[in-house]
């Protein structure tokens, strides 16, 4: 359940509860109407249905019979304590007034008063009752301020409808006005004065929203986990697959309770316990659960800026001028390179043998040795 339904289903199921509070108180009071301690009994009898009422509203968010079972019980409790404590006070109060004057105006104050007180005191029980069960002193503030506004709210109503007359429906319309105002306000209450809360994007059931209001919150498909996810969204999901705790600063750790699948924070696996910040998403099989916090714990603090000063004269120290550098010793002559060994002289070219040529014709002598004859004139030489 989302937390806007949380609102509304908290502020209808407060009023159906007086109405069945009322509807008992005037059944097992009608013959004692007048008497004084006969309206803190209506008052208490009210605020038991109230109580317990709102209480089963709150566990709508992620229910579970036996958790909504002992927040019902819780209620009726917390109803009774701050009904009965609100009823005293206020009756006292509106009778305290009415010795003193019979006035309209005074009456009508001290019926705003009183119904004020109960409602305080229905808002103190209620938020006892949330804080016992999630173990959180937020819930109580947040039941002490809706029981506050929503009392004095309800109580101007009832102030304005009993002008009309005592009769039966005038205070069952006062009485539904009473815990429709206190359910509405804190429901309100509970979700403006969030710390963090954690949105369902995809998987199993998206769109509900669950108040981080315990310390420890786990998820996966056992019942005993804080939030559940069965049927398709419990594909790749274990029993307990991971955990989101408060630590005393106000962080919120997440911690991947060695799964087989693991669990992914912002695309990256998860190893060791991860500090969340606003906007985190955690995946875990096909589910995907956004993290969002009012304080913003996670961002990382920016580091100053330190700026950089020019340092004063005085600060500089004067340095001693630099000694001159040593001369150097001037180096060696090279050696000189040996030339490289000249080529032998190449031998000069045999001479030609001179060709023979006939005495007669003065043509040259051709064949082998003892056969030799001029070219032309055949002569043999």
């Amino acid at each position: 359940m989302s937390l806007v339904r949380l609102i509304i289903w908290s502020s209808l199921i407060g009023g159906w509860a007086a109405f069945l509070g009322w509807m008992v108180a005037e059944l097992m009071l009608h013959l004692w109407i007048d008497h004084f301690f006969v309206g803190i009994a209506m008052a208490t009898l009210v605020a038991i249905p109230i109580g317990g009422g709102i209480c089963f509203a709150s566990g709508l968010t992620n229910p579970k019979l036996d958790a909504l079972a002992k927040r019902l019980g819780l209620g009726f409790a917390g109803g009774i304590f701050g009904g009965l404590i609100g009823a005293v006070l206020g009756s006292c109060i509106f009778g305290g007034f009415r010795q003193i004057s019979s006035a309209g105006f005074i009456e009508f104050g001290a019926r705003v008063i009183g119904f004020t007180l109960i409602g305080v005191g229905i808002g103190v029980g209620v938020g006892l009752s949330e804080g016992i069960f999630e173990r959180s002193f937020n819930k109580l503030r947040n039941g002490l301020i809706g029981g506050i506004i929503g009392g004095s709210m309800g109580g101007l109503f009832f102030g304005i409808i009993s002008l009309l007359g005592g009769s039966i429906t005038s205070r069952a319309f006062a009485f539904v006005l009473l815990g429709i105002c206190i359910g509405l306000f804190i429901g309100l209450a509970q979700v403006i004065l969030k710390d963090a809360w954690l949105t369902v994007e995809a998987g199993f059931r998206p769109g509900r929203q669950m108040i981080l209001g315990s310390d420890l919150v786990t998820m996966g498909t056992a019942e005993k986990s804080s939030l559940i996810f069965i049927a398709y969204g419990a594909k790749g999901v274990e029993p307990t697959h991971l955990k989101i705790s408060k630590q005393s600063d106000g962080r919120y750790l997440l911690e991947d309770n060695q799964s087989r699948t693991g669990t992914l924070l912002n695309g990256q696996p998860v190893s060791g316990a991860t500090a969340l910040k606003d906007g985190d998403a955690i995946q875990f099989g096909v589910n995907i659960v956004r993290f969002n916090e009012r304080a913003r714990h996670g961002d990382a603090p920016t580091p100053p800026v330190v700026a950089k000063t020019a340092p004063t004269p005085a600060a500089i120290k004067p340095q001693a001028a630099p000694a001159p550098p040593a001369a150097k010793p001037a180096p060696p002559p090279p050696a000189a390179k040996p030339a490289p060994p000249s080529a032998p002289p190449k031998p000069p070219p045999a001479p030609k043998p001179q060709e023979a040529r006939c005495p007669i014709c003065d043509k040259a002598i051709v064949g082998l040795p003892g056969q030799r004859r001029c070219a032309k004139c055949f002569t043999t030489f």
